[in-house]
């Protein structure tokens, strides 16, 4: 049986995929933002990581996906508006990263650093897996929390993917 921690290097390795690897686009930036602001397992519960700065990235995380039928100038000034906001927030995460009071406050900021890359990325039609972005959220709980307890908030994000993937395939909550 691999432990908690294998699995997570595993997953940053590449070598398994982590959740919200591919997917339908909402699906997975509305995953992306409960990984931030849920208050059972978002970085919002990790000290040094304030739920102001955990909210402002899950809602920009919501807002990232585009509709592909909308007008073309309309998601370009949407797309236009979307990198302007990243690269606010990856500029904070860079600062805030660099005086993180604890290494899972690091975590979680470079978890912020990764998701800009991710919404660079998705932003200019380059597909992303999201690995780094999941795999220091994961880190930022496990060296934050005692074992038992990561293992819960962990396994929780995890099913709750799992729940929406089924919830989106089917129209219906799962």
């Amino acid at each position: 049986m691999t432990s908690l921690a294998d699995r997570v290097y595993l997953m940053a390795s590449g070598q398994i995929a982590p959740p919200a690897a591919e997917g339908p686009m909402e699906i997975r930036w509305n995953w992306f933002a409960d990984l931030y602001d849920n208050p059972r397992w978002g970085l919002c519960t990790i000290p040094g990581f304030t739920a102001s700065a955990a909210h402002t990235v899950a809602e920009l995380c919501r807002a990232t996906s585009i509709d592909p039928t909308a007008d073309a100038d309309v998601i370009a000034d949407r797309v236009t508006a979307l990198k302007a906001r990243w690269q606010a927030i990856d500029r904070l995460a860079a600062i805030k990263g660099g005086r993180a009071q604890s290494e899972a406050a690091d975590y979680a900021w470079a978890a912020v650093a990764a998701s800009a890359v991710d919404a660079y990325d998705y932003l200019a039609g380059i597909e992303f897996s999201g690995t780094e972005t999941v795999s220091s959220a994961f880190w930022a709980q496990l060296v934050t929390q005692p074992a038992n307890v990561a293992v819960v908030r962990i396994n929780a994000a995890t099913n709750a993917w799992a729940s929406s993937r089924r919830q989106g395939a089917t129209g219906v909550a799962a």
